[in-house]
């Protein structure tokens, strides 16, 4: 948290001197760059860490809590809050789940690309579109890999919606070769329960094109994973990881493969029973149907998606494999996650871990399914989602008031003989 504080504490002083309007957008981008210029490269990759353990709630926190003199107005803190935000996620992307780095010149780089990405381009109260006069941006989200995504609102309509804009160089040149994905992406899916839904995907929007969203407001797996552990809402981890399990089933039942699931783009619903939804399938594939009813999940594939949930197969470029085992592998490494409460990669021992955890054998045996050998791992979703939800079946028996529960014991007992 030092790095924001110190931000906000030079941001006062800024102020204090300037007595007058300051860009905070610009004031932000050079004096990130000017600190930078100045460190080694062990302090530019340690702020990076740092900044990438923090939540969302922790930059806003820090935020209303800090105390300026001169005090500024809220429109000043919401826009710091904004940048802020997106700056620690951009940090985490590049520290947890991007390629460490090593040289003071690849931490430049590294640095210009984290700018470029900070401050964005839409506006709080900007039309969404010349076509959508009566739809207002209300709030700014985040950042995404092609652009950003906004809460916007209809006066006459109760319920909001989220618009992602592509507003990254070469972003539209993307979504007209994706477009065709993307279409059918919104028109195979819709409906399914937890996959999040497509409403319009406007390919000529001004000044950006932009999708339509619906909109989750319970926040995503990843900041409630970020979330120190007494503040995080209780969910049901079994119930969160079946859904998800359904979802990905959903798509690969319809020959789409998400190919970038990461917990980022696991969003959950409100309220104690959080319902999980699947979101952000830019990277997706989209198999066409064939004739004779074969696939073509197996291909020579480029290493699309984010290292950390990458399978290791993934590391030969001219390897074939599939890209529903490689959902499933980034299923097993969430499902890590969300049961250690760690944004990582599971270790070597990840199943003594878990059995530590108090996980018992046979969730650790599915989970070491989704991790394992392609010749051992789960085909696809299909089969992962048929497995928990008999998991989960089996866990919802009430234990009659007076009676000790032996359901874990009778687990282990039934796991050993499959074993």
């Amino acid at each position: 948290m030092d790095v924001i504080v110190g931000i906000l504490t030079a941001f006062g002083s800024a102020v204090q001197a300037t007595k007058g309007a300051i860009f905070v957008g610009q004031w932000l981008t050079g004096h990130i760059r000017e600190r930078m210029r100045l460190a080694d490269t062990a302090k530019v990759l340690k702020a990076l860490r740092d900044l990438g353990c923090l939540s969302d709630a922790d930059v806003r926190g820090l935020v209303e809590n800090w105390k300026p003199d001169p005090p500024v107005g809220q429109d000043i803190r919401n826009e710091l809050v904004a940048l802020l935000t997106n700056l620690v996620r951009g940090a985490r992307f590049h520290t947890t789940q991007g390629t460490p780095l090593s040289s003071y010149l690849r931490c430049e780089r590294l640095i210009d690309q984290l700018l470029a990405n900070l401050q964005p381009r839409r506006r709080a109260g900007e039309p969404v579109a010349p076509g959508w006069k009566d739809w207002r941006l209300e709030r700014f989200l985040g950042m995404g890999a092609f652009g950003e995504v906004w809460l916007g609102r209809h006066p006459r309509y109760p319920d909001p919606r989220a618009f992602k804009f592509f507003t990254i160089d070469g972003a539209k040149e993307w979504l007209d070769r994706e477009a065709h994905n993307l279409y059918h992406v919104a028109d195979r899916l819709r409906g399914c329960p937890n996959v999040i839904g497509y409403d319009n995907i406007v390919l000529d929007g001004e000044p950006f094109p932009f999708l339509v969203l619906e909109y989750i407001g319970g926040g995503s797996l990843e900041d409630w994973l970020l979330a120190p552990e007494a503040d995080r809402p209780a969910i049901s981890v079994p119930g969160v990881m079946a859904g998800m399990a359904r979802g990905l089933a959903d798509a690969h039942r319809h020959k789409i493969c998400h190919r970038d699931l990461k917990p980022a783009n696991v969003l959950l619903t409100p309220g104690p029973d959080a319902d999980p939804k699947i979101a952000d399938f830019g990277l997706g594939q989209v198999e066409p149907d064939r004739p004779d009813g074969s696939s073509a999940y197996a291909s020579q594939l480029l290493a699309v998606g984010t290292r950390m949930y990458l399978p290791p197969e993934a590391a030969d470029l001219y390897q074939t494999r599939s890209s529903a085992q490689d959902d499933v592998f980034a299923f097993g490494v969430v499902w890590y996650q969300v049961l250690t409460g760690r944004i990582e990669r599971p270790p070597y021992d990840f199943a003594d871990r878990l059995h530590k955890e108090g996980v018992d054998s046979r969730n650790v045996r599915l989970l070491s399914r989704c991790l394992a050998h392609p010749s051992r791992r789960f085909g696809d979703a299909v089969e992962l989602a048929a497995a928990l939800d008999a998991d989960v079946a089996a866990a919802e028996w009430a234990v009659p008031e007076g009676c000790f529960d032996v359901g874990p014991l009778a687990k282990e007992y039934l796991d050993s003989l499959a074993r």
